[in-house]
């Protein structure tokens, strides 16, 4: 099984081979440079000597009286003979040399012979490298000292570099360590520091995604226990108020309790909601036509009393697939809106090539206040705006607005954000009236953080 490196032993490796290398190319191509200069130097050193002395020993004539034999040291020798006049020291080897330069490899040295004819015979130069042979290797020993050396110089700044790059990892690791609980404090097995980030972000998850299911299963119960006796409150209310069981001075009281319910039931219907909007194993093929006139049969007393006419014309063939649970909470928040603001009017729902269409022709949406219409209790400020302070005790208009929650809006766009929805409002429509809220669906759920 291969071993895995630390972030900082791969750094520390990686600037290590790269100085390496470097140097290493640099050491090869001075000593490159520095044999071929050498060569080059001995070429010429024997071409420079071999004319001297072919222009000092024709100075005596044209023909060779003698051999010439001289030992010019050090490590150069010359050597000048005729057919029948023969060096005795001269090496057999050379006489089969034709004119000009040459080069013989001797194994551990390396002869530099230059021929040329001097007189009616022939001028040998010869120069043993044999010293140059050895002082190239030492040269190529420096070369490689200097190699190791930079190498486990390197080595120790790359060290040295590596810790101070993966010092943020390190910090944000042991942040993050202290943040969890002491049950995710367990030892992490890794020593690589990537991976023990991750090994981190794993248990940090795991503790959001622990807490994520222990507030929807808390919001779940909730939403169980305390939805069934906020009905029977308000059916009991509801049930008193029709059959005037009470008496007229009680009955703004018990008005008032019809309307908390109410506020209370939908803030636990919003909680509830927010909590459960982001799910992407719930969505499914559903029906808008289906959805929209259920959500019109779940307000349609509110719109009754309202005088809010709601007409369905969505596409009964449009079947996106869709959380359901997160689109009755839009349309319906959009529908109890349209009660509380629109209304007396009529809401016209259409179907879009990709969403829902919400248009009314009540008294619309002043132009100062589009941009706030999602924030949370902004319909509290346009109550305060709409009622005048002195009549809204008796009036039946200012007690129904006076117990609007304000959080219906701001509750669907939330919805349509975490579902990576756009929910747009435009106002007026026609002639100076209405508001229309378009609702457009997209593929890909957002699931916040």
């Amino acid at each position: 099984m291969k071993l895995r490196r630390s972030l900082s032993g791969r750094i520390t490796l990686v600037l290590t081979l790269l100085i390496f290398l470097a140097v290493s190319l640099s050491a090869v191509v001075t000593y490159a440079i520095y044999t071929t200069l050498e060569e080059n130097m001995l070429d010429t050193l024997v071409q420079t000597e071999s004319k001297r002395i072919a222009v000092r020993v024709s100075r005596f004539g044209d023909h060779w009286q003698q051999p010439f034999e001289r030992d010019m040291g050090p490590s150069m020798y010359a050597w000048g003979e005729t057919d029948t006049l023969l060096a005795p020291s001269m090496p057999e080897e050379l006489r089969e040399l034709p004119l000009g330069l040459h080069y013989i490899d001797k194994g551990n040295t390396g002869w530099h012979v230059q021929v040329a004819d001097v007189m009616d015979g022939r001028l040998y130069v010869l120069y043993d490298s044999v010293v140059l042979v050895e002082q190239s290797r030492h040269f190529a020993l420096a070369l490689a000292g200097i190699v190791l050396f930079c190498t486990l110089l390197a080595l120790f700044f790359s060290k040295a570099i590596a810790r101070w790059l993966v010092t943020p990892i390190n910090t944000m690791t042991e942040r993050l360590t202290r943040w969890l609980p002491s049950d995710y404090k367990s030892a992490i097995p890794h020593t690589d520091e990537e991976a023990r980030l991750m090994e981190i972000f794993n248990r940090a998850q795991d503790q959001v995604d622990a807490t994520i299911a222990n507030q929807r299963e808390f919001t779940a119960n909730l939403h169980h226990e305390i939805r069934t006796p906020l009905s029977i409150i308000r059916s009991d209310a509801e049930l008193m108020l029709r059959h005037q069981m009470v008496n007229e001075s009680e009955r703004p009281r018990l008005q008032r309790i019809v309307h908390a319910v109410q506020d209370i039931k939908q803030s636990l219907e919003s909680t509830y909601s927010l909590c459960h909007a982001g799910d992407t194993e719930t969505r499914a093929e559903i029906s808008l036509y289906d959805c929209v006139q259920d959500a019109i049969e779940g307000q349609n007393q509110d719109a009754e009393n309202a005088k809010l006419v709601i007409k369905n014309q969505v596409d009964t063939a449009q079947r996106p697939s869709l959380n359901q649970h997160a689109l009755m909470t839009v349309i319906r928040n959009i529908l109890r809106n349209a009660i509380a603001h629109a209304a007396p009017a009529t809401l016209t729902v259409t179907s879009l090539e990709n969403g829902l269409q919400f248009t009314d022709d009540g008294p619309g949406i002043a132009a100062d206040e589009l941009s706030s219409i999602f924030e949370r209790y902004f319909s509290h400020r346009r109550t305060d705006q709409l009622v005048d302070p002195q009549t809204a005790v008796a009036s039946n208009t200012g007690s129904e607005l006076e117990h609007q929650a304000g959080l219906g809006l701001a509750i669907a766009k939330r919805v349509c954000h975490m579902q990576s929805w756009q929910l747009e409002v435009t106002s007026p429509v026609s002639d100076g009236h209405g508001a229309c809220f378009t609702l457009r669906f997209h593929h890909q759920p957002h699931n916040p953080a």
